[in-house]
């Protein structure tokens, strides 16, 4: 009799799943014809003819700074709470993370990164999930700043509206989340440091490993609460940035956009911003789309914009790559010492 609900329960889920796929490829095949529509083809293979080696190599090793810089800056959430961390011991979860982001949908990478590498980070999935928490918040957070700065260049209207909104409530969440962590998270940490006393609490199964959890969590997004900690991971997410949008830079440039120096740098904050919009695995159409837009409200050509906008999503491929060997079996590194907790 029981295993007809969790049946049904479980072919629920699957068509959920299901449907927000469908959806997401809708959503992908939306924008890729907003982008295409009108678009020159003869124009558009000029400007991909414009580009040379030397460029996209730069661009290239652009965005394996950033990526570099983001492995230091997740090891130093991590080795916050676990000292005795090697700085190698993140390269392959973070690599293998944003792989799988790239090629499954639902943000798969990130729960790989939660749950599939607790042995070699030596952390339990909650405190991951923090790190990975903040790197999320921190990256809105730069981001939705260059948008704003970008669009600052602009006249009004310049930008979708709406896609301004939704900009402006991102950021809005960020400051929220920094501020709810410096603010309320101590009175969190009491409230789980009374829990065990309380009559409903003490002697559940579940009570255990619920706090645990619960402690592992609010211990990890606790570590933005030490404001030169903070000041230097917002540094260091700004940094990140400027290496990306130096690829950008180098790609325009290669392309002879002719656009304003800001040009670049509100298509890089609007492609990914866009990231956040649910779409095909890889953030197919939505990226490029508004990375695109961002450039064209410049004044530069749609075949420019578009062609930047490509070849950018493009350059995500050798990362994409090396991550994907890094799931090999023969890419991991000796086990740590296991965590007794999950």
């Amino acid at each position: 009799m029981s295993a007809k609900p969790v049946s049904r329960q479980r072919g629920g889920g699957a068509a959920w799943r299901r449907l927000r796929l469908a959806l997401g490829l809708a959503i992908t095949v939306l924008f890729l014809w907003l982008l295409a529509r009108g678009l020159d083809l003869q124009a558009l293979g000029q400007a991909f003819a414009d580009l040379s080696l030397p460029p996209l190599l730069a661009a290239l090793g652009c965005m394996a700074a950033a990526a570099v810089l983001r492995i230091a800056r997740w090891w130093m959430l991590l080795r916050a709470l676990e000292p005795s961390l090697p700085l190698t011991a993140c390269v392959r979860p973070f690599l293998a993370g944003v792989a799988v982001n790239n090629v499954l949908p639902f943000r798969a990478g990130d729960a790989l990164r939660v749950l599939g590498f607790r042995r070699q980070l030596r952390s339990p999935a909650m405190r991951v999930l923090g790190t990975v928490i903040i790197e999320r918040v921190l990256d809105v957070l730069v981001v939705s700043g260059i948008f704003f700065l970008g669009v600052m260049g602009l006249p009004q209207g310049a930008m979708p509206p709406g896609f301004v909104a939704v900009a402006a409530w991102l950021a809005g969440a960020g400051v929220v989340a920094i501020l709810a962590c410096i603010l309320f998270l101590p009175l969190w940490q009491r409230l789980q440091g009374r829990l065990p006393g309380r009559r409903f609490w003490a002697g559940r199964p579940w009570a255990e490993t619920l706090a645990r959890h619960g402690a592992n969590l609010s211990g990890a997004l606790s570590l933005v609460r030490s404001a030169p900690r903070l000041a230097v991971l917002l540094a260091g997410s700004a940094l990140i940035w400027a290496c990306e949008g130096a690829a950008f830079m180098v790609v325009a440039a290669a392309l002879q956009a002719g656009v304003a120096p800001l040009g670049p740098w509100l298509s890089l904050s609007a492609g990914n911003l866009a990231t956040s919009i649910p779409s095909a695995p890889g953030y197919i159409g939505t990226f490029d789309y508004f990375a695109a837009q961002g450039l064209m409200a410049y004044q530069a050509a749609p075949e420019v914009a578009a062609a930047l906008a490509l070849t950018i999503h493009a350059l995500w491929i050798p990362l994409t790559v090396v991550g994907l060997l890094c799931l090999l079996p023969g890419a991991a590194p000796a086990s740590a010492p296991a965590r007794q907790d999950v």
